[in-house]
Protein backbone atom coordinates (compact mmCIF):
# COMPACT_ATOMS: atom_id res chain seq x y z
CA UNK A 1 0.00 0.00 0.00
CA UNK A 2 1.29 3.46 -0.92
CA UNK A 3 0.11 6.90 -0.01
CA UNK A 4 1.12 10.41 -0.96
CA UNK A 5 2.83 12.80 1.38
CA UNK A 6 0.63 15.69 2.50
CA UNK A 7 3.43 18.14 1.71
CA UNK A 8 4.32 16.84 -1.75
CA UNK A 9 3.38 14.48 -4.54
CA UNK A 10 5.92 11.89 -3.44
CA UNK A 11 4.64 8.40 -2.71
CA UNK A 12 5.73 6.54 0.39
CA UNK A 13 4.89 3.05 1.62
CA UNK A 14 2.47 2.86 4.50
CA UNK A 15 4.23 0.85 7.24
CA UNK A 16 6.73 -0.77 4.86
CA UNK A 17 6.67 -4.49 5.64
CA UNK A 18 3.01 -4.70 6.58
CA UNK A 19 2.37 -5.93 3.05
CA UNK A 20 5.03 -8.53 2.17
CA UNK A 21 4.14 -8.32 -1.53
CA UNK A 22 5.32 -4.69 -1.53
CA UNK A 23 8.62 -5.69 0.07
CA UNK A 24 9.09 -8.35 -2.60
CA UNK A 25 8.24 -5.86 -5.33
CA UNK A 26 10.78 -3.35 -4.03
CA UNK A 27 13.44 -6.07 -3.91
CA UNK A 28 12.64 -7.05 -7.48
CA UNK A 29 12.72 -3.49 -8.82
CA UNK A 30 16.03 -2.75 -7.14
CA UNK A 31 17.52 -6.03 -8.38
CA UNK A 32 16.98 -4.88 -11.99
CA UNK A 33 19.35 -1.93 -11.52
CA UNK A 34 21.73 -3.35 -8.92
CA UNK A 35 25.40 -3.91 -9.58
CA UNK A 36 27.59 -5.46 -6.89
CA UNK A 37 31.16 -6.47 -6.32
CA UNK A 38 34.22 -6.28 -4.11
CA UNK A 39 37.26 -4.05 -3.90
CA UNK A 40 40.38 -4.26 -1.75
CA UNK A 41 40.50 -1.94 1.23
CA UNK A 42 43.21 -1.26 3.80
CA UNK A 43 45.51 -4.27 4.34
CA UNK A 44 43.88 -6.00 1.35
CA UNK A 45 40.59 -6.67 3.20
CA UNK A 46 37.79 -7.45 0.72
CA UNK A 47 35.03 -4.85 0.89
CA UNK A 48 31.58 -5.58 -0.54
CA UNK A 49 29.50 -2.89 -2.26
CA UNK A 50 26.33 -2.36 -4.26
CA UNK A 51 25.34 0.46 -6.61
CA UNK A 52 21.99 1.41 -8.10
CA UNK A 53 21.71 3.63 -11.18
CA UNK A 54 18.68 5.93 -11.32
CA UNK A 55 17.03 6.93 -14.59
CA UNK A 56 17.66 10.58 -15.47
CA UNK A 57 20.15 10.83 -12.62
CA UNK A 58 20.25 14.20 -10.86
CA UNK A 59 22.99 13.26 -8.41
CA UNK A 60 24.71 10.48 -6.50
CA UNK A 61 24.15 9.52 -2.87
CA UNK A 62 26.81 7.56 -1.00
CA UNK A 63 25.55 5.75 2.10
CA UNK A 64 27.75 5.08 5.13
CA UNK A 65 25.92 2.60 7.37
CA UNK A 66 26.01 2.08 11.13
CA UNK A 67 27.44 -0.38 13.64
CA UNK A 68 26.58 -4.09 12.95
CA UNK A 69 24.47 -3.10 9.93
CA UNK A 70 24.44 -4.24 6.31
CA UNK A 71 22.95 -3.09 3.01
CA UNK A 72 19.64 -4.91 3.46
CA UNK A 73 18.68 -2.52 6.24
CA UNK A 74 18.63 0.41 3.80
CA UNK A 75 16.47 -1.11 1.08
CA UNK A 76 13.44 1.13 1.64
CA UNK A 77 15.38 4.40 1.75
CA UNK A 78 17.48 3.33 -1.24
CA UNK A 79 14.22 2.87 -3.13
CA UNK A 80 13.07 6.40 -2.19
CA UNK A 81 16.40 7.91 -3.25
CA UNK A 82 16.18 6.13 -6.61
CA UNK A 83 12.59 7.32 -7.13
CA UNK A 84 13.77 10.87 -6.46
CA UNK A 85 16.44 10.58 -9.17
CA UNK A 86 19.56 9.86 -7.12
CA UNK A 87 21.83 6.94 -7.93
CA UNK A 88 22.89 5.15 -4.76
CA UNK A 89 26.28 3.73 -3.78
CA UNK A 90 26.69 1.75 -0.58
CA UNK A 91 29.53 -0.38 0.78
CA UNK A 92 29.63 -2.63 3.84
CA UNK A 93 32.34 -1.42 6.21
CA UNK A 94 35.10 -3.88 7.11
CA UNK A 95 33.90 -6.43 9.63
CA UNK A 96 30.28 -5.90 8.53
CA UNK A 97 28.00 -7.79 6.16
CA UNK A 98 29.82 -9.57 3.37
CA UNK A 99 33.04 -7.59 3.81
CA UNK A 100 36.09 -9.18 5.44
CA UNK A 101 35.36 -10.47 8.94
CA UNK A 102 37.64 -9.21 11.70
CA UNK A 103 36.21 -10.61 14.95
CA UNK A 104 38.86 -12.31 17.06
CA UNK A 105 36.63 -13.93 19.70
CA UNK A 106 33.72 -14.76 17.39
CA UNK A 107 33.13 -14.37 13.67
CA UNK A 108 30.15 -12.10 14.40
CA UNK A 109 32.20 -9.74 16.59
CA UNK A 110 32.89 -6.18 15.39
CA UNK A 111 36.57 -5.35 15.69
CA UNK A 112 38.95 -2.78 14.20
CA UNK A 113 42.69 -2.19 14.49
CA UNK A 114 42.50 1.50 13.62
CA UNK A 115 39.35 3.60 13.04
CA UNK A 116 41.13 5.33 10.15
CA UNK A 117 40.88 2.07 8.20
CA UNK A 118 37.14 2.69 7.84
CA UNK A 119 37.89 6.11 6.36
CA UNK A 120 40.63 4.76 4.08
CA UNK A 121 38.27 2.09 2.72
CA UNK A 122 35.64 4.76 2.10
CA UNK A 123 38.17 6.81 0.12
CA UNK A 124 38.96 3.85 -2.14
CA UNK A 125 35.21 3.33 -2.62
CA UNK A 126 34.68 6.95 -3.65
CA UNK A 127 37.68 7.00 -6.00
CA UNK A 128 37.24 3.59 -7.67
CA UNK A 129 33.50 2.82 -7.54
CA UNK A 130 31.55 6.07 -7.12
CA UNK A 131 34.00 8.09 -9.28
CA UNK A 132 33.74 11.86 -9.04
CA UNK A 133 32.61 12.70 -12.57
CA UNK A 134 30.04 15.14 -11.22
CA UNK A 135 29.98 17.69 -8.42
CA UNK A 136 26.56 16.46 -7.30
CA UNK A 137 27.71 13.79 -4.86
CA UNK A 138 26.02 13.71 -1.47
CA UNK A 139 26.77 11.84 1.75
CA UNK A 140 24.08 10.07 3.74
CA UNK A 141 25.40 8.51 6.93
CA UNK A 142 23.99 6.90 10.05
CA UNK A 143 25.42 6.31 13.54
CA UNK A 144 28.95 4.83 13.26
CA UNK A 145 28.73 5.63 9.56
CA UNK A 146 28.34 9.26 10.63
CA UNK A 147 31.64 9.11 12.52
CA UNK A 148 33.30 7.69 9.41
CA UNK A 149 31.56 10.30 7.27
CA UNK A 150 32.62 13.27 9.41
CA UNK A 151 36.23 12.10 9.53
CA UNK A 152 36.12 11.71 5.76
CA UNK A 153 34.77 15.25 5.31
CA UNK A 154 37.62 16.57 7.44
CA UNK A 155 40.33 14.55 5.71
CA UNK A 156 39.08 15.04 2.15
CA UNK A 157 37.31 18.42 1.77
CA UNK A 158 35.52 18.92 -1.51
CA UNK A 159 34.50 15.28 -1.98
CA UNK A 160 30.80 15.92 -1.31
CA UNK A 161 28.44 18.77 -2.14
CA UNK A 162 26.32 18.27 1.00
CA UNK A 163 26.21 15.83 3.91
CA UNK A 164 23.40 14.25 5.93
CA UNK A 165 24.26 12.84 9.35
CA UNK A 166 21.44 10.74 10.79
CA UNK A 167 21.94 10.23 14.53
CA UNK A 168 25.73 10.27 14.06
CA UNK A 169 27.94 8.56 16.63
CA UNK A 170 29.77 11.60 17.99
CA UNK A 171 29.32 10.43 21.56
CA UNK A 172 28.48 6.90 22.70
CA UNK A 173 25.72 6.42 25.27
CA UNK A 174 27.32 4.08 27.83
CA UNK A 175 24.95 4.36 30.76
CA UNK A 176 26.18 7.06 33.12
CA UNK A 177 29.85 6.49 32.27
CA UNK A 178 31.50 9.54 30.64
CA UNK A 179 33.19 8.76 27.33
CA UNK A 180 36.63 9.71 28.65
CA UNK A 181 36.28 7.13 31.46
CA UNK A 182 35.13 4.52 28.93
CA UNK A 183 38.18 5.34 26.82
CA UNK A 184 40.47 4.72 29.82
CA UNK A 185 38.73 1.40 30.59
CA UNK A 186 39.07 0.31 26.95
CA UNK A 187 42.74 1.36 26.85
CA UNK A 188 43.55 -0.54 30.05
CA UNK A 189 41.75 -3.61 28.68
CA UNK A 190 43.95 -3.46 25.57
CA UNK A 191 47.12 -3.11 27.69
CA UNK A 192 46.02 -6.16 29.71
CA UNK A 193 45.67 -8.19 26.52
CA UNK A 194 41.86 -8.07 26.49
CA UNK A 195 41.44 -5.71 23.54
CA UNK A 196 39.80 -8.42 21.46
CA UNK A 197 37.34 -9.41 24.19
CA UNK A 198 33.71 -8.31 23.94
CA UNK A 199 32.79 -5.01 25.60
CA UNK A 200 30.89 -5.53 28.86
CA UNK A 201 27.31 -6.39 27.95
CA UNK A 202 28.16 -7.22 24.31
CA UNK A 203 28.03 -10.76 22.96
CA UNK A 204 28.04 -12.81 19.75
CA UNK A 205 25.05 -12.61 17.40
CA UNK A 206 21.81 -14.00 18.80
CA UNK A 207 18.70 -14.73 16.76
CA UNK A 208 16.31 -13.73 19.56
CA UNK A 209 13.38 -11.61 18.42
CA UNK A 210 13.54 -8.48 20.58
CA UNK A 211 11.42 -5.61 19.26
CA UNK A 212 11.11 -4.11 22.76
CA UNK A 213 14.80 -3.14 22.69
CA UNK A 214 14.80 -2.24 18.99
CA UNK A 215 16.07 1.12 17.73
CA UNK A 216 12.87 1.76 15.80
CA UNK A 217 9.26 2.12 16.94
CA UNK A 218 7.93 0.48 13.77
CA UNK A 219 7.57 -3.27 14.15
CA UNK A 220 6.78 -3.85 10.47
CA UNK A 221 10.10 -2.34 9.39
CA UNK A 222 11.87 -4.15 12.23
CA UNK A 223 10.43 -7.45 10.99
CA UNK A 224 11.63 -6.89 7.41
CA UNK A 225 15.24 -6.56 8.55
CA UNK A 226 14.93 -9.32 11.18
CA UNK A 227 13.86 -11.80 8.51
CA UNK A 228 16.81 -10.81 6.32
CA UNK A 229 19.30 -11.30 9.16
CA UNK A 230 17.91 -14.65 10.29
CA UNK A 231 17.98 -16.05 6.76
CA UNK A 232 21.58 -15.05 5.93
CA UNK A 233 24.53 -15.99 8.18
CA UNK A 234 26.90 -13.78 6.18
CA UNK A 235 25.29 -10.58 7.48
CA UNK A 236 24.79 -11.61 11.12
CA UNK A 237 26.78 -9.43 13.53
CA UNK A 238 27.01 -9.27 17.31
CA UNK A 239 28.70 -6.82 19.67
CA UNK A 240 32.00 -4.99 19.56
CA UNK A 241 35.43 -5.47 21.12
CA UNK A 242 37.24 -3.20 23.56
CA UNK A 243 39.61 -2.34 20.72
CA UNK A 244 36.67 -1.18 18.58
CA UNK A 245 35.37 0.88 21.52
CA UNK A 246 38.73 2.51 22.13
CA UNK A 247 39.27 3.35 18.45
CA UNK A 248 35.76 4.79 18.19
CA UNK A 249 36.15 6.98 21.27
CA UNK A 250 39.58 8.10 20.07
CA UNK A 251 38.04 9.19 16.76
CA UNK A 252 35.89 11.77 18.56
CA UNK A 253 39.02 13.60 19.75
CA UNK A 254 40.16 13.89 16.13
CA UNK A 255 36.76 15.05 14.89
CA UNK A 256 36.38 17.86 17.44
CA UNK A 257 39.78 19.42 16.94
CA UNK A 258 39.17 22.98 15.75
CA UNK A 259 41.53 22.69 12.78
CA UNK A 260 39.67 19.60 11.59
CA UNK A 261 36.16 21.00 12.04
CA UNK A 262 37.15 24.10 10.07
CA UNK A 263 37.83 21.92 7.02
CA UNK A 264 34.13 21.08 6.68
CA UNK A 265 32.92 23.82 4.35
CA UNK A 266 29.73 22.27 2.93
CA UNK A 267 26.13 22.38 4.20
CA UNK A 268 25.45 19.67 6.78
CA UNK A 269 22.07 18.40 7.95
CA UNK A 270 22.14 16.52 11.25
CA UNK A 271 19.21 14.55 12.67
CA UNK A 272 18.75 13.82 16.35
CA UNK A 273 16.35 11.35 18.00
CA UNK A 274 14.83 12.20 21.37
CA UNK A 275 14.61 8.53 22.40
CA UNK A 276 18.08 7.56 21.19
CA UNK A 277 19.70 5.09 23.61
CA UNK A 278 22.85 4.43 21.56
CA UNK A 279 24.47 7.79 20.82
CA UNK A 280 24.65 10.85 23.04
CA UNK A 281 22.89 14.07 22.10
CA UNK A 282 25.74 16.16 23.54
CA UNK A 283 28.06 15.08 20.74
CA UNK A 284 25.50 15.99 18.08
CA UNK A 285 24.76 19.33 19.74
CA UNK A 286 28.44 20.18 20.07
CA UNK A 287 29.11 19.34 16.43
CA UNK A 288 26.13 21.38 15.19
CA UNK A 289 27.37 24.40 17.15
CA UNK A 290 30.96 24.18 15.94
CA UNK A 291 30.35 23.22 12.30
CA UNK A 292 30.26 26.22 9.93
CA UNK A 293 27.02 25.47 8.12
CA UNK A 294 25.01 22.91 10.05
CA UNK A 295 21.29 22.54 10.72
CA UNK A 296 20.11 20.23 13.51
CA UNK A 297 16.63 18.69 13.31
CA UNK A 298 15.31 16.79 16.33
CA UNK A 299 12.50 14.25 16.36
CA UNK A 300 11.45 14.11 19.99
CA UNK A 301 9.65 10.76 19.76
CA UNK A 302 12.09 9.12 17.38
CA UNK A 303 14.47 6.28 18.19
CA UNK A 304 18.00 5.83 16.86
CA UNK A 305 17.02 4.43 13.45
CA UNK A 306 14.96 7.34 12.13
CA UNK A 307 15.10 5.93 8.60
CA UNK A 308 13.05 2.93 9.84
CA UNK A 309 10.70 4.86 12.11
CA UNK A 310 6.92 5.18 12.12
CA UNK A 311 5.44 7.03 9.16
CA UNK A 312 4.63 10.16 11.19
CA UNK A 313 8.39 10.55 11.76
CA UNK A 314 9.81 8.91 8.64
CA UNK A 315 7.91 11.02 6.11
CA UNK A 316 8.87 14.44 7.57
CA UNK A 317 12.41 13.07 7.90
CA UNK A 318 12.52 12.13 4.20
CA UNK A 319 10.83 15.35 3.11
CA UNK A 320 13.47 17.33 5.01
CA UNK A 321 16.24 15.32 3.33
CA UNK A 322 14.89 15.87 -0.18
CA UNK A 323 14.40 19.59 0.44
CA UNK A 324 17.94 19.87 1.79
CA UNK A 325 19.36 18.08 -1.25
CA UNK A 326 17.42 20.18 -3.76
CA UNK A 327 17.95 23.64 -2.23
Amino acid sequence: MKYKSIKSNREYFYNFGMDEDIVDEVKKRLSYIKESGYFKGENDIKIYYEKYKAKNQIGKIVISHGFTECIEKYREIIYYFIKEGYSVFIMEHRGHGRSGRLGKKHESQINIEDFNYYVNDFKVFIDKIVIKNTDKIYLYSHSMGGTIGVMFLEKYPGSFKKAILSCPMLEIAIGNIPNFIARIIAKVSILLGKGDEFIFGNMPFESTYDFILASTSNEFRYNVYYREIISNEKIQRGGGSFRWLYESLKSFKYIFKRENLEKIDIPVLIFQAGKDSLVGARGENKFSRKCKSCELVRFENGKHELYLENDDILIPYLEKIFKFLSD
